[in-house]
């Protein structure tokens, strides 16, 4: 049995524990309470004095100057026109359009935003964490759609869509992947319906946890394909037979770039063994071939070395953002009210929009060297497209078709989300971040990478075997033997797309480090 997933309020989630609970379906326990329980009982203090607070005693975003008409009457009137507003505030944002999200984005949306909340600055009940971690334990997912969030006051429309199940406004929802009632799924697991108190409502929603759950994921996986990537580049450019010297230490000692070292050395050791990588010799020079390769070729550290400190600073942004509080208004032991606006996303913004530059960079650079690969002229001895039988097949012709098609896509992607944005809401979110949108612009970049390693392990292993696997690298020879489990040499013409499915499978499992 897998070991569950902790909150306390103190813990500090790394991107590994958002993907158990968000693709293996690990357990969370909201453990230690008394953050909450402090905190909570804080605002109802604040409450009770009527102290004017944002989103409690006042209305939302550009009405915040108007206030509770209720706060000087008696109590029941007071607290009853806090929870209509409340209320009102998660009906009237639930309004989501486009497609439904993944179930491992919704997964790790309601981890993050319990996270968020079991730290103690946000006031909600402990009841209300609990609903979330219960939500997570029995599979039952709100049902998020892509399109509203601006990334200011964080997600407001997507996070609605979770306070909406969790206080029985919304009438459908999904137990695992499967659309039921509300209250036939409560009615299962035996769920008592929780009423919205004090700041319930503006506390679940105000907060940067949707495009922060969509970041991490993405990051998760990229972080797994990265080292498989230059592999699979390392193996092709073997295939080519380049010359070692772009790879050697001396040339990288010059730059000072850690990055750059990091992977021209990783490449260098994918081709031990290999008697097809050339090294210069004037003596033995081959005049047809030159004294270096295509840029494409011998540059691959300096145009991958800032992708792999990239994820380095990355990777602690968007951890940082999973451990934040990052709603409004938050309040100290001391009772003291902050008016603040934590609930911007734009670390996830800058690491998205980052990442997918990186992204579109490396797709480029897939590109080229699939172009010499694929090209007689420019493979050195291989034949077009990698088909031996030229006359009557056409190879991976189409699979360079394809990969432009993924290319293009990619560094459409890469457009940073920044730029655009727009003021909204009677000006009062007169800046935003955009996060969402770069974040969901990140996680597809991510999967059209991984289609892309993909079609460069196949193309490599195609190549290596014309070549022939006796001459390869010991770590080709062991990518050969893998591939071939699962996919035959390509002598005739077929559909590939099963051939692409099944490395990607591989990839995904990290079949590829060696």
């Amino acid at each position: 049995m897998k070991k569950p997933i902790i909150i306390d309020g103190r813990k500090y989630l790394k991107l590994d524990d958002c993907h158990e609970v968000a693709r293996n379906m690990t357990d969370v326990i909201f453990e230690d309470k008394k953050l909450a329980e402090k905190s909570h009982k804080i605002l109802e203090q604040l409450q009770d004095k009527r102290m004017p607070i944002y989103g409690l005693t006042t209305q939302f975003g550009s009405q915040g100057h108007i206030f509770d008409n209720k706060l000087e009457a008696e109590d029941k009137m007071y607290r009853q026109s806090i929870k209509e507003r409340q209320e009102n505030l998660i009906k009237s944002f639930e309004c989501g359009l486009g497609d439904i999200m993944p179930i491992d984005v919704i997964r790790a949306t309601m981890l993050l935003r319990a996270n968020c909340l079991a730290r103690g600055r946000s006031g909600v009940r402990p009841e209300v964490i609990d609903m979330l971690v219960k939500f997570l334990n029995y599979h039952i997912h709100p049902i998020i759609y892509r399109y509203g969030s601006i990334g200011a006051s964080g997600d407001l429309i997507p996070l609605s869509a979770i306070a909406s199940v969790l206080f029985g406004f919304s009438e459908y929802a999904l137990l695992g992947n499967e659309k039921k009632k509300t209250y036939d799924i409560f009615k299962k697991f035996g769920i008592k319906l929780i009423s919205v108190e004090s700041r319930d409502g503006l506390a679940l929603m105000n907060g940067t946890s949707f495009m922060t759950a969509i970041s991490s994921l993405a990051m998760h996986d990229l972080k797994i394909l990265f080292p498989q990537l230059l592999c699979g580049i390392a193996i092709t450019l073997e295939s080519l037979c380049i010359y070692d010297d772009g790879y050697k230490p001396f040339v990288h000692l010059q730059k000072h770039h850690e990055g750059q070292k990091i992977v021209a050395g990783f490449v260098r050791d994918q081709w031990a063994g290999s008697s097809l990588i050339r090294t210069n010799n004037k003596k033995t020079l081959n005049r047809e071939i030159g004294l270096q390769d295509y840029y494409s070729s011998r540059a691959l550290a300096h145009g991958l070395g800032p992708f792999y400190e990239n994820l380095q600073t990355a990777t602690k942004w968007i951890e940082d953002e999973m451990n934040s509080v990052n709603d409004n208004p938050i309040f100290d032991d001391k009772s003291t009210i902050y008016h603040a606006a934590n609930f911007m996303g734009y670390y996830i913004t800058e690491a998205a929009d980052i990442m997918k530059i990186d992204i579109a960079q490396a797709s480029s650079w897939i590109h080229a060297i699939l172009a010499n690969l694929y090209n007689s002229r420019k493979s050195g001895g291989l034949p077009d497209n990698l088909v031996i039988e030229e006359n009557t097949h056409h190879g991976f012709k189409s699979i360079q078709i394809l990969s432009a098609a993924l290319v293009v896509q990619n560094r459409k992607l890469a457009h940073s989300q920044q730029n655009f944005m727009i003021p909204t809401e009677g000006d009062n979110q007169d800046v935003n971040s955009l996060g969402t949108h770069a974040a969901i612009d990140f996680y597809e970049a991510v999967k059209n990478l991984e289609r892309l390693t993909a079609i460069v392990f196949l193309s490599a292993t195609q190549a290596l075997e014309i070549r022939g696997i006796a001459k390869t690298s010991k770590v080709s020879q062991k990518v050969h033997a893998l591939i071939r489990k699962y996919v035959a040499f390509l002598e005739e013409d077929r559909n590939m797309r099963v051939d692409i499915e099944s490395v990607i499978e591989l990839i995904r499992k990290e079949e590829f480090k060696f």
